[in-house]
């Protein structure tokens, strides 16, 4: 049985992957508490995503990349980045107010030649995406530097791609880079002419001033 660690965590109803930047209010006496032994030894916590109090077992560590601001009762809000998938071997839920550790394994992907054709595919679906929807505020995504087998473009375009909490757990558990790309260019080439529809209707509001009844078939 692989080699297991022991950390805090800090149980969310969000998705965390590695590399993304999530930004948190932290106002719990035992989560100020955390973040700020964080910061005083650079170490990390487990994220992991509630669902209905179901801790599910799949998270990733989190760093805090950046402190945004201070309050003077101690709240904090922070950005936090994730670095590292795990699964929960044990959990030792924590006294009240006090915070929960667990026993974990690392998650690593499975070895597989990258298909690069599938990334660039990917990677445009979301580029179109970032320009069409979200009009330039999201970096687009180069594709030369995410060719290395080292590189997740998936967690990159996973991120910011509209996903459900579910669909992103799932996402977060899959150990093929090819398979977690294969499901978000299909997600991706579905969602696309949705938001070009949504994006033609808000022109036409903002260009002739009334609402165009599109009666169209579900």
């Amino acid at each position: 049985m692989a080699a297991t660690i022991r950390i805090p965590l800090f149980p969310l109803g969000v998705v965390l992957f590695p590399t993304s930047k999530v930004p948190l209010h932290i106002f719990e006496e035992r989560y100020k508490k955390l973040c700020e032994e964080s910061l005083k030894n650079h170490t990390t916590f487990g994220i992991n995503y509630v669902e209905e109090e179901k801790i599910h077992s799949i998270g990733c560590t989190a760093q805090i990349a950046d402190v945004i601001k201070r309050y003077p009762d101690g709240k904090l809000d922070v950005i936090t980045e994730g670095v590292r998938r795990y699964e929960i071997v044990k959990f030792e839920q924590g006294a009240e107010n006090d915070i929960s550790f667990a026993r974990i394994r690392w998650i690593e992907d499975i070895p597989e030649e990258r298909d690069k054709s599938l990334a660039d595919e990917a990677i445009e679906l979301f580029n179109e995406l970032c320009e069409v929807a979200y009009k330039g505020t999201i970096d687009a995504l180069d594709a030369s530097m995410w060719q290395g087998t080292d590189k997740l473009p998936s967690f990159a375009i996973a991120q910011k791609s509209g996903l459900e909490a579910d669909q992103r757990q799932a996402l977060l558990s899959i150990t093929s880079e090819n398979e977690r790309l294969s499901i978000l260019k299909n997600f991706l080439a579905q969602l696309l002419p949705r938001v070009k529809e949504i994006e033609t209707i808000n022109d036409l509001i903002r260009n002739d001033g009334y609402i165009v009844t599109w009666n169209k078939k579900k």
